[in-house]
């Protein structure tokens, strides 16, 4: 009887270890991403965000100055965040929404959105039209409002 009390007890702790460690390697195969591109100040912005890091970079070309500025921060993902963006995404919802025109054509900015799962890269292009993306309004109101925030703090060198 003890025999088959233990037995059932490792096996148990085998299949927990197991499913946290599987949860853990898609969190860390996950990875979240924006690019902002074009407009009349060159506009080059890009966010990155996977479960421990979020990198955010942006560029601009200052027509005063007629320099180019840059502003770069790396800061650790909070769990916060992690969360949020992992419960609101929709990896099927994703993958429907279609590219939508090209505005840095008419010197707008564009907007690309990818996401790379298990090694596969998933993206659109100026997909803010299409009923898909308004599905996920919650995800990218999320990945919105951290650009924003990522650029009120900016310090432009």
């Amino acid at each position: 009887m003890k025999t088959k009390i233990y037995l059932n007890l490792v096996i148990t702790l085998v299949v927990i270890l197991f499913a946290s460690c599987n949860k853990g390697n898609e969190d860390e195969s996950l990875v979240f991403s924006v690019q902002y591109f074009g407009g009349w100040t060159m506009i080059d912005e890009n966010l990155k965000i996977n479960v421990n890091t979020t990198h955010f970079s942006s560029s601009y070309h200052d027509r005063i100055t007629m320099k180019r500025i840059s502003y770069k921060t790396k800061i650790k993902t909070s769990n916060e965040l992690w969360d949020n963006l992992t419960k609101t995404f929709n990896l099927e919802t994703f993958q429907k929404i279609k590219d939508g025109p090209c505005s840095a054509c008419v010197d707008g900015v564009d907007e690309t959105f990818s996401i790379i799962k298990d090694g596969k890269t998933y993206s659109f292009y100026n997909g803010v039209i299409d009923e898909h993306y308004q599905q996920m309004q919650g995800f990218f109101d999320s990945i919105f409002e951290l650009i924003e925030t990522l650029r009120d703090n900016a310090e432009y060198r």
